[in-house]
């Protein structure tokens, strides 16, 4: 549509055979599916290899005609503006569209084949939108449907060339193009699902590592680089380990005699500080590819909770050790970890009226006449598991 001559499809002894040629767009099909931004590429180098001159326009869209609507998928070759036009003014409704709706996935239609040229001629669709470009012809693929919606390649052209060769191509290439394009969805569909779960994961107030058998990390949340940093943790060349020595020897322990109901316990880092860590045993995960089988996760690791607060099993601690309330615990390990009262108000979205009650509580509960030798009390706090 932009008038652009292309090279015909090669005639000379020189030129490659054609099954050459086909062989070569059919591994770039399948090359468009892991490059999607490679498709308009990919058009252009059909119209340039099969279509006769001045057949220069490519495109694949999803067309539907109740209600009528497209959606261009890739394009080559049209005019700025006309992906637009189209969609407004003629999707789903003009003598080839409502025609083509009729035959199944993977036929290569010839527009000669539904209607004459005399015919189409006198159309509307012709008159006002393809005439100034000499197109009076289509030679189509259909690819799929779903929901009333058709998927088709598309390539319009002046009806006076020979497109024998084009179809004869076509016909090679659309079940190749069929495939690629239900591949693409798969992977579209599971890059989705991929995403949202990595959205959840990023969500989560704590570090999400998924492992397998040998401890390899094949995933792990944006939270879970702050747990190095810390010191908590060890993940070189892809590797999750404990920097705690027991911590560490637990989880190989369940890794080498599995538990069903997996582990919690305390991790310390090197500075003395504890953070709590769920480990989860899954069921093996795997999927299929060439050449065999791949692996995946088998264990869930967690650590970490909620931001400004420490682990519940340090506030249940708390709370034991002295008679607070959950409330208070909370409050009072919150202060420990260096929050201000206002810090603690704007988290839990209360009042510092409310706080400042709480705080009062636990000064007489503890004994600490202020937020100093509060902090002070809660650091001289027996580790568990001691006396």
């Amino acid at each position: 549509m932009q008038g652009e001559q292309r090279p015909a499809f090669p005639t000379d002894h020189n030129a490659p055979a054609e099954w050459e040629v086909l062989n070569a767009l059919i591994g770039e099909i399948y090359d468009s599916v892991l490059h999607p931004e490679s498709w308009n590429e990919t058009l252009a180098r059909i119209t340039g290899t099969l279509c006769p001159l001045n057949w220069d326009a490519a495109f694949i869209l999803w067309e539907s005609s109740n209600p009528p609507s497209a959606r261009f998928v890739a394009a080559s070759g049209l005019a700025a503006g006309v992906q637009e036009i189209y969609s407004a003014v003629y999707a789903g409704n003009h003598p080839w569209s409502r025609k083509l709706m009729r035959y199944g996935n993977g036929s290569v239609v010839d527009s000669f084949d539904i209607m004459t040229r005399a015919e189409f001629a006198e159309t509307e669709f012709f008159r006002n939108f393809l005439q100034p470009w000499g197109i009076d012809r289509l030679v189509a693929v259909l690819l799929d449907r779903r929901e009333g919606e058709r998927l088709g390649l598309m390539l319009p052209g002046p009806g006076d060339r020979d497109v024998e060769r084009l179809k004869r191509g076509l016909r090679v290439l659309a079940p190749h193009m069929q495939r690629a394009m239900r591949i693409s969805d798969r992977i579209a569909t599971l890059d989705l699902a991929a995403g949202a779960a990595r959205a959840a994961a990023d969500a989560a107030p704590f570090a999400i590592f998924s492992l397998d058998d040998q401890l390899g990390i094949l995933a792990a949340n944006a939270r879970a680089a702050r747990y190095e940093r810390a010191g908590f943790i060890r993940t070189a060349q892809d590797r999750f380990a404990f920097t705690h020595p027991p911590s560490q020897k637990q989880l190989l322990d369940l890794v080498r005699r599995p538990d069903p109901a997996g582990l919690a316990f305390q991790t310390v880092a090197p500075s003395g500080k504890e953070c709590p860590v769920l480990v989860a045993r899954v069921t093996r995960q795997s999927a299929q590819q060439l050449g065999g089988v791949r692996l995946g996760a088998s264990l869930i690791v967690t650590l970490g909770s909620a931001p400004g607060e420490t682990p519940v099993v340090e506030i249940d601690r708390v709370a034991q050790w002295f008679g607070l309330t959950p409330a208070e615990a909370r409050l009072a390990v919150a202060l420990a970890a260096g929050d201000t009262l206002r810090d603690y108000a704007a988290l839990r979205a209360v009042s510092l009226n409310a706080v400042r009650f709480l705080l009062k509580g636990i000064f007489r509960k503890t004994g600490a006449g202020s937020q100093a030798q509060l902090v002070a009390l809660l650091a001289r706090l027996p580790a568990p598991g001691e006396v």
